[in-house]
């Protein structure tokens, strides 16, 4: 997927200004219908995530901007097999322990996310990204769950 990272950051600084976003502003700052719609679905995604993990009382601090930076670095692909294009926002921890944040949050297919078997490369250079912010070496390595636990995890 392709989308005007210019068109994109003017939408975002849209946002940030005029939280109470007019449907009609972001549809011209969109400049095209299609690009209009991944916008609007990736604000209403993003939106359930925080209302769920609000609703479970942890953390439900991923931005817009943050989640549109987290889509940029996968490329807009699923985090897991890095070949087909991201179709959900899943979580690396259980949504009940970490939140939807920054660190927890990346895009999968649906095909990886009810995989048993998922490939950590991609993920665990990701979370590197995040070392200094992590009190230890050890905690980025314990953001990552067993494999049995990730097929058990719900979204």
């Amino acid at each position: 997927m392709v989308i005007d990272r210019q068109m994109l950051q003017r939408v975002v600084e849209e946002l940030i200004d005029n939280p109470r976003r007019s449907v009609q502003r972001i549809r011209e700052l969109a400049e095209t219908e299609e690009n209009y719609l991944i916008i609007i679905r990736e604000i209403d995604r993003l939106e359930g995530q925080l209302l769920c993990a609000r609703r479970l009382q942890v953390e439900a601090t991923l931005s817009l901007v943050e989640w549109f930076e987290v889509l940029e670095y996968f490329q807009w692909r699923c985090a897991y097999c890095q070949i087909r294009p991201f179709q959900i926002m899943s979580h690396i921890a259980p949504l009940s322990q970490r939140g939807t944040t920054y660190q927890n949050c990346i895009p999968a297919c649906c095909h990886c996310r009810g995989s048993k078997q998922k490939e950590y490369s991609a993920i665990k250079k990701y979370l590197a990204r995040f070392q200094p912010q992590l009190e230890n070496e050890d905690r980025a390595q314990s953001l990552l769950p067993a494999e049995t636990e990730l097929a058990a995890t719900e979204d």
